[in-house]
C-alpha cells in the first residue's frame, strides 16, 4: 500500500512540473507571438524575483499570506468542508489587528503582537464557525455562505475605517497608524520582508505535524475522503469538520494580522489583493500538501515580485503570469484526463505493434 501511495505522488509530482513546463512554453509563443524574445522576459522574471537581496526579499514577504492562506484551504479541503471564506477572514482579522494595534498603546510590544495574533485567529476562526455550523447542523453548502460572507466581511471592514474608525489625516479609507511598539521589525531595507516570516514558519511545522503526524490530521483525512466509513470507523466526522474549518479561518485570521503589523502598520480597505483566493490555488494545486504548499508559494511569490520587474524591463505585461497560473491550474485539474488519453494512445500503439508482429 506504501509503495502504491509513493508511485501516486511521485506520479502527480512528474504531472505538476510538466504542468509548469508547459504553462511556460504557452508563455513563451505568447511572448513571440507579440515580438518579444522568451529568454529575455523570462531571465527578468527570474532576475525580478531572485536577482537582488532586495527582491528575493519582496519574494519572501508575497510568500508569509500565501502559505498561510494556503495551509488554510488545505485542512478544511482535506476534512471535506470548503472554506471559500478565507478572503473575509483575513480582513476581519486584519482589522482586528488594527483595533488592538490603535487602542492597547499602553502595554508592551511583546504582548500586543501576540494579542492582535490572538485577537485575528479568534475572529478569523468565529467567522468560519458559523458557516461550519451550518453544513454540519442543516446541511446548508458551505461553499455559497463563505463566498456571501466574503462579501460581508470586506463592505463591513470597508464601512469601519471609511467612518468610525477612519484615519484623521487624509481620507484614505485606512486607520490610524498602529502603536509603534506593536510594528513588526523589517528584515531587509526598502522591502516589507518583516518577522512575521518566523511566526510563519512556526506554524507552518505546526500545521505539517498536525496534519501528517497526528491522529487529528488522520482523522480529517478520513472524514476527507469518505465520511461514512469515517464515521463507523468511531470517528466524529461533523466535530472534525468543524474543528477544521475553525483552524482554516483562524489562519487566514493570522495572514490579516500579519499584513497590518508587519506590511502596512494599519487596516487599509483594500488590504488584500486576493491572497485568499491565490492560496486556495496553490494548496488544490499541490493537493492539500502542507509542505507542497510551502514550495509552491515561494514560486507563486517569485512570479508576483518577478512579473513586475518583467513588465518595466521589457514592457511584457506582468498579466502573462496569470495566463501562466491559469494553465497550470488547467493542466493540473485535467490531470486524470490527459493520464487517460496516454494510456488509451499506448494501448492503441500496442495493439498496432502486435497486429503488425503478426
Amino acid at each position: 500500500m506504501k509503495k502504491i501511495i509513493e508511485k501516486r505522488n511521485l506520479e502527480y509530482i512528474i504531472s505538476l512540473f510538466i504542468s509548469i513546463f508547459a504553462s511556460l512554453l504557452i508563455g513563451a509563443l505568447i511572448m513571440m507571438a507579440n515580438g518579444r524574445s522568451p529568454l529575455v522576459g523570462y531571465g527578468a522574471l527570474i532576475k525580478g524575483g531572485f536577482g537582488s537581496k532586495y527582491n528575493i526579499a519582496t519574494t519572501f514577504a508575497k510568500t508569509v499570506p500565501l502559505v498561510l492562506t494556503g495551509l488554510a484551504t488545505a485542512i478544511s479541503f482535506r476534512s471535506g468542508i470548503s472554506n471559500i471564506g478565507g478572503e473575509g477572514q483575513l480582513y476581519l482579522g486584519a482589522f482586528a489587528a488594527a483595533y488592538v494595534g490603535i487602542t492597547f498603546t499602553g502595554i508592551p510590544g511583546s504582548i500586543g503582537i501576540v494579542l492582535a495574533i490572538l485577537a485575528g485567529a479568534f475572529i478569523g476562526g468565529v467567522y468560519a464557525f458559523f458557516p461550519a455550523l451550518l453544513k454540519v447542523k442543516y446541511k446548508v453548502d458551505e461553499v455559497i455562505t463563505t463566498i456571501m460572507l466574503n462579501t460581508v466581511a470586506t463592505l463591513f471592514t470597508g464601512y469601519l475605517v471609511n467612518y468610525p474608525f477612519a484615519t484623521t489625516k487624509g481620507k484614505m479609507g485606512g486607520t490610524e497608524i498602529i502603536a509603534e511598539q506593536f510594528q513588526l521589525s523589517r528584515l531587509v531595507r526598502l522591502s516589507t520582508l518583516n518577522t512575521s516570516i518566523f511566526y510563519m514558519g512556526i506554524i507552518a511545522i505546526v500545521m505539517y505535524y498536525l496534519m501528517e503526524k497526528t491522529s487529528f490530521g488522520y482523522d480529517c483525512k478520513m472524514v476527507g475522503q469518505n465520511s461514512l466509513f469515517g464515521r463507523y470507523g468511531g470517528i466524529k466526522d461533523k466535530k472534525q469538520m468543524v474543528i477544521a474549518m475553525v483552524i482554516s479561518g483562524a489562519l487566514c485570521g493570522i495572514a490579516g494580522v500579519f499584513e497590518v503589523i508587519g506590511v502596512h502598520y494599519r487596516f487599509l480597505q483594500h488590504i488584500s489583493p486576493g491572497y485568499a483566493f491565490d492560496g486556495m490555488l496553490i494548496a488544490l494545486i499541490v493537493r492539500n500538501n502542507p509542505i507542497g504548499v510551502v514550495i509552491m508559494s515561494i514560486f507563486f511569490g517569485a512570479l508576483k515580485t518577478g512579473s513586475i520587474s518583467m513588465e518595466n524591463a521589457t514592457g511584457i505585461p506582468s498579466e502573462l503570469v496569470l495566463v501562466i497560473q491559469s494553465i497550470i491550474i488547467l493542466f493540473i485539474a485535467g490531470e486524470a484526463g490527459f493520464k487517460n488519453i496516454y494510456k488509451n494512445w499506448r494501448l492503441k500503439k500496442v495493439g498496432r505493434v502486435g497486429e503488425k508482429n503478426v
